[in-house]
């Protein structure tokens, strides 16, 4: 099936290419969801001498006042404006003259130009112009009809609520329908899409987080991993950890390709751990991204360099990538998208997320949470790159629990971080509680840290 791009790379993905050619597509969702900044995007994204675009308003809009708003979009072309993307006023002709010379004046305009795309914005106008629901139903099929003659792709803009859509004429007519809308939050409001119709295409159910930006569009789907197509972890073949006395415990080191959690209190040194892992993957060739939401990359070089860690270097090189979110401003879906675009540019052989506490309160939705981070852990494990998820917990002393929400199954392994009180001074300690397919030692020792950096000591009794 041939099919027309929308001009925004992740949606196309996700559509298997873009909208059908020929197609008609209702793009619903109430007011300032970005259902006009698609189709406009849209629109000059296709818009070329030999593929022209026309844009239909029902509300009478001057093209003045779209000129102004649209060209603050670094999409919005002003070689194009008016040449091959065409503005044109529907709704006064429908006001003044009825809707079977507004759809002369449509089979006119297709004739003249033979447009690509055409795109009506809005469609729901057009209910309060012709009320008879038979009239409506008539004027959208003789459209519909005389569009798909040309071989034209119709949008269909429309202001709908997602209870109203299944119950409104045009539903049953289009061959897709795109439903936009937005989350009522007071920090942040947070929008979405779902495509729930699209003949001719397997697409993903559930809802895709995007965003509206200078750039138009952004789109980021979810991690959808193929288990089908997930590399098996090489549990024979080992990653070390660069910690004096911790590969012996782990029997041989980190088999290569899976998940660890590192699992532990505030101040129990659980940076410090991931920070020797990652130098020590840097200088066994590997290219690592260290995800941080604590600290900025100008903490961690610094606190790296108080242990003999100098990340400087492969900073230069670009075998390091530090990225630094915040954790007031985290999206997930975002974030998650961003981790797979530099995983694949930069070939990771090591993920660090320091740590996923900052998902649990980036999302109020812990059914959500624990689903992105099995989405995250999963990814990389299918690309055969060895992930460290972070995580902090409050109960050091006792370890009555590893994580919250119960995300400890998606890990392969398990590493612990504790307190213990001995002499009147708290000491720090490790254990490995699980490690797949390894003959593992369940000792607890002690984490000696010094300007050296960190190492293993005695085991406690």
């Amino acid at each position: 099936m041939d099919r027309i791009k929308t001009g925004v790379a992740a949606l196309d993905d996700l559509l298997q290419g873009g909208f059908p050619e020929g197609a008609a597509i209702l793009i619903a969702g109430m007011p300032g969801v970005g259902k006009s900044i698609l189709a406009n995007q849209m629109a000059f994204f296709n818009a070329s001498n030999d593929s022209k675009v026309i844009y239909l308003s029902t509300l009478s809009e001057p093209q003045i006042k779209i000129l102004k708003f649209q060209q603050e979009c670094c999409f919005f072309d002003y070689e194009k404006f008016q040449k091959t993307v065409i503005y044109q006023d529907l709704g006064g002709i429908l006001r003044k003259k009825g809707y079977s010379q507004a759809i002369a004046f449509i089979d006119n305009l297709l004739r003249q130009h033979q447009p690509k795309l055409i795109v009506i914005d809005t469609i729901k106008t057009l209910t309060d112009m012709i009320p008879s629901i038979m009239e409506f139903r008539e004027f959208l099929l003789d459209l519909s009809l005389r569009i798909a003659t040309w071989g034209c792709t119709t949008l269909l803009l429309g202001e709908y609520a997602e209870d109203e859509i299944q119950n409104r004429p045009e539903s049953a007519i289009v061959d897709g329908i795109l439903y936009m809308y937005g989350t009522e939050e007071r920090s942040q409001q947070r929008r979405y899409l779902r495509i729930l119709k699209m003949r001719g295409t397997d697409c993903p159910g559930g809802e895709i987080r995007f965003k509206i930006s200078h750039n138009g569009i952004n789109v980021y789907p979810r991690l959808n991993p193929n288990v089908m197509k997930q590399r098996y972890v090489q549990y024979e073949q080992r990653i070390t950890t660069g910690i004096p006395g911790l590969d012996e415990l782990m029997d041989g080191g980190i088999p290569k390709g899976s998940t660890t959690l590192l699992s532990g209190a505030s101040g129990t040194g659980k940076t410090m751990v991931a920070l020797h892992i990652a130098y020590d993957r840097l200088q066994a060739n590997e290219e690592v991204l260290f995800v941080s939401f604590e600290e900025n990359p100008a903490q961690i070089k610094m606190g790296a360099g108080r242990m003999t860690l100098d990340f400087e270097p492969y900073l230069q090189l670009g075998q390091l990538t530090l990225q630094h979110v915040s954790p007031i401003e985290l999206d997930v879906d975002e974030l998650l998208w961003l981790i797979q675009e530099k995983v694949d540019k930069m070939s990771a052989g090591l993920v660090i997320i320091d740590s996923i506490s900052a998902f649990e309160i980036g999302m109020s939705n812990k059914n959500k949470y624990t689903d992105c981070i099995w989405a995250l852990a999963d990814y990389l494990k299918m690309a055969g790159i060895n992930c460290l998820l972070v995580h902090e917990i409050h109960d050091s002393l006792l370890m009555t629990e590893v994580t919250k929400h119960g995300i400890s199954f998606i890990a392969d392994n398990i590493i612990t971080l504790r307190y213990l009180e001995e002499n009147l001074q708290i000491k720090r300690f490790l254990r490995i509680l699980k490690m797949r397919s390894s003959n593992h030692s369940t000792m607890l020792k002690e984490v000696l840290i010094s300007t050296r950096g960190l190492c293993l000591g005695d085991v406690v009794n």
